[in-house]
C-alpha cells in the first residue's frame, strides 16, 4: 500500500508540474521572458526560400499579343462590354515585363509593368492610363496550386485588390476581388 501511495504521489506531482508550466503566462502576456544564448546564423539561413522558377514560368506565359474582352458583372454570354489588344514584352530579363493596351472603341490607352522581386518573393504590378490621374501600384503573391496571383494595393497606394489567374498557355483573366468585372485575355496567334 505504501508503494501505491508513493507512485500516486509521484504521478500527481508530475501532473501538477506539467499543468503549471503549460498554463504559465507567456512573455507577450506579461509573464517572465525566457532568455537564450544567441546563435549566429547566416543571412541565407534566415531569409525564407524564394521560389523564382514558378514566378518565372507564369511571367514567361504572359509574353505575347493578347485579345482583351472585358465583361461587367451579369454579362456572361453577351458581347463584351469593351475589347482591345494588349502586348506584353520582356523588359530586361524574364522576371520583368512591360505591357501596353488599347481599347477598340475608345482612345484610352494603358501601359504598365508586371514582375517578380526575387529578394522579397513578391510580384509587383504598375498601371497608368490616359484617362486616369494617377498610377496603380500593386504587390502580389503566387498560389502555385492554381496558378494565380492575388494582388493588393501597395502601402502608399489606395485601391482594390485583383486576381490574375492563368487558365492555360493561351488564356488568363484579370479581375477585382469584388467581381464587378472581369477581363479575359486570349493569346493572338
Amino acid at each position: 500500500m505504501l508503494t501505491n501511495r508513493k507512485h500516486l504521489h509521484i504521478a500527481l506531482t508530475s501532473c501538477a508540474i506539467a499543468i503549471s508550466t503549460a498554463w504559465a503566462p507567456l512573455s507577450a502576456q506579461g509573464g517572465r521572458q525566457a532568455r537564450r544564448a544567441v546563435v549566429a546564423t547566416s543571412p541565407a539561413a534566415v531569409a525564407p526560400e524564394v521560389r523564382v522558377e514558378p514566378a518565372r514560368s507564369v511571367l514567361r506565359n504572359l509574353v505575347g499579343r493578347w485579345r482583351v474582352e472585358i465583361r461587367f458583372a451579369g454579362n456572361f454570354d453577351g458581347a463584351p462590354d469593351a475589347s482591345g489588344t494588349r502586348v506584353v514584352a520582356a523588359m530586361f530579363d524574364d522576371l520583368r515585363l512591360q505591357w501596353t493596351e488599347a481599347l477598340d472603341s475608345s482612345r484610352v490607352k494603358s501601359q504598365g509593368m508586371i514582375g517578380f522581386d526575387s529578394r522579397t518573393g513578391q510580384f509587383y504590378s504598375t498601371a497608368v492610363d490616359s484617362a486616369g490621374t494617377g498610377a496603380e501600384l500593386l504587390t502580389g503573391t503566387l498560389d502555385v496550386a492554381e496558378p494565380l496571383i492575388i494582388f493588393g494595393p501597395a502601402a502608399a497606394s489606395p485601391g482594390a485588390a485583383f486576381v490574375l489567374r492563368m487558365i492555360d498557355q493561351d488564356h488568363f483573366t484579370w479581375s477585382p476581388l469584388d467581381r464587378g468585372w472581369r477581363a479575359v485575355l486570349t493569346r493572338e496567334r
